[in-house]
This record gives structure tokens, C-alpha cells and sequence, in this order.
């Protein structure tokens, strides 16, 4: 009896240790995917295809043609849409990941402006002292910003450099992107981490850091060229016309005037 009591709780204690083995991977994991995330590049993409399987209990994912795997929203240039909200809460090193948010914004005369991140069941204060590893400075009174990042294409080599004039009201100048990592309150108890390129951006550096918006932009591209298409559609009809009025028009001739 004593022997079979101990081979019972040998079997109880080994599928206990499996458990939480899987439990510690499981969350390893999710570190991964979020610590990647922090780095503001393309690896982010990279981490949640490897971990799609875990990443997909908490958000619904979606592949590109290019197998590039990402959270999808409704729309990226909507405010009332930029938005999905997690299935169950995601466990970071203590803190509780509830949402994500991809957001663009488009300017005449400032370049474009492309925020993704996620949403903090977690105050501002929780956050910055969790992830204390990160240099958080003051951007705003609000706002934290990290690793501020600037790619001048005047200079040569042209590579990301450090930006130590990364601050509110501070707009990139022609012919320069920048990239950084926001922290930013949103009420009294929620926060988001936010990765940003923004500026004089064109489709190859952007693609390189957001390779996801690449259908997004092919149909951005498309919508215009078809905008463009009808434009000129109407041009001609509307000269077409004219001509025709022109024409029925009686013509007088020069004996007739005399």
C-alpha cells in the first residue's frame, strides 16, 4: 500500500513539475514576443508568426500575402476603429496587456505619422517602473519617450542614429524619419506603449519597419491611381462637352458680320 501511495504521488508531483514547466514556457514566450516588440522593427512580426499559436489565445492574427503575420484592426486611420481589445488579459513580467492599437496619420506639410502598440491595464507610473530597464525621459507632461532614433538621408552612411532633439513640438525636418517608444497615460488607471515612425517617410523605410502595412498601403495606392483615373475621366468628358456646345453653337461668318 506504502508503495503504491509513493508511485501515485511520484505520478501527481512529475505531472505537476510538466505543468508549470509548460506554464514558464508559455509565458517565456509571450516575454519574447512583447520584448520584442519594444525594439520598434520588423522582429516584432517575426516573433509573432514563430509564437502565432500562443498570441492568437489572447487576439485574433492575420498573414499578409508575404506571410507576414500581424494584428489586425478595422482601420488604421479611424479613430473609432484603430482599435481591438484582447480576448483575456496578457501577462507581462507583472504587467496586464488588454489591448492593441495601430494608428496613422497623414499630414500636409509634417509627413506621416504611424503609432502601434499595446493598451496597459496599468497606471503610467506601473509600467515605467516595471520596465525600468528602459530609459524613460520626459517627452511631455504626459508622455515618456525611449530610445528616440533618427535616419537622415542626407548623411552618409545613412543608418538609425540616436536623436537627442526628440521632443514635443519638435516636427522631422525634410529628408529625415524619426522612431521612439512612448509611454503615455490614458486614464487615471490604463496606459500604452506606443512604437512611432514618423516624418518624411517613404514606402521602403516604411515597409522595412512595418512590413504588415504593405497591403494597406498597395491599397492605399490603388484607391488613389483609381481617384486619379476618374479625375481625368471627368476632365475629358467635361472638355468633351464643351467642345459639342462650341460646335452646335451657329457660326457667323465674316460677309454675314459685314
Amino acid at each position: 500500500m506504502f508503495f503504491k501511495k509513493l508511485s501515485v504521488f511520484i505520478y501527481v508531483s512529475f505531472f505537476s513539475c510538466v505543468s508549470f514547466a509548460q506554464i514558464d514556457n508559455t509565458q517565456s514566450d509571450a516575454n519574447k514576443v512583447i520584448d520584442t516588440f519594444l525594439q520598434c522593427d520588423n522582429h516584432f512580426f517575426e516573433q509573432l508568426a514563430k509564437h502565432q499559436n500562443l498570441i492568437s489565445q489572447y487576439v485574433d492574427l492575420a498573414t499578409t500575402s508575404d506571410n507576414i503575420t500581424y494584428i489586425p484592426v478595422e482601420s488604421i486611420e479611424k479613430n473609432d476603429k484603430n482599435k481591438v481589445m484582447f480576448k483575456k488579459t496578457l501577462e507581462y513580467r507583472g504587467l496586464k496587456i488588454i489591448g492593441y492599437q495601430n494608428i496613422y496619420i497623414p499630414t500636409d506639410f509634417s509627413g506621416q505619422f504611424f503609432y502601434w502598440g499595446f493598451i496597459f491595464d496599468n497606471t503610467e507610473d506601473e509600467v515605467k517602473n516595471t520596465l525600468n530597464n528602459i530609459n524613460w525621459l520626459p517627452y511631455n507632461i504626459n508622455v515618456y519617450i525611449a530610445n528616440a532614433k533618427i535616419y537622415d538621408r542626407q548623411l552618409k552612411p545613412t543608418v538609425w542614429q540616436d536623436d537627442p532633439y526628440a521632443i514635443d513640438g519638435v516636427i522631422s525636418k525634410y529628408g529625415t524619419v524619426n522612431k521612439g517608444l512612448y509611454l503615455e497615460l490614458i486614464t487615471n488607471n490604463q496606459s500604452s506603449i506606443f512604437c512611432s515612425i514618423q516624418g518624411d517617410l517613404d514606402k521602403e523605410i516604411l515597409l522595412t519597419t512595418r512590413p504588415d502595412l504593405k497591403p494597406i498601403i498597395e491599397k492605399q495606392e490603388a484607391e488613389r491611381q483609381e481617384r486619379i483615373k476618374h479625375y481625368k475621366e471627368k476632365k475629358l468628358k467635361e472638355k468633351e462637352k464643351q467642345k459639342q456646345v462650341q460646335q452646335s453653337q451657329p457660326q457667323t461668318t465674316a460677309k454675314e458680320a459685314a
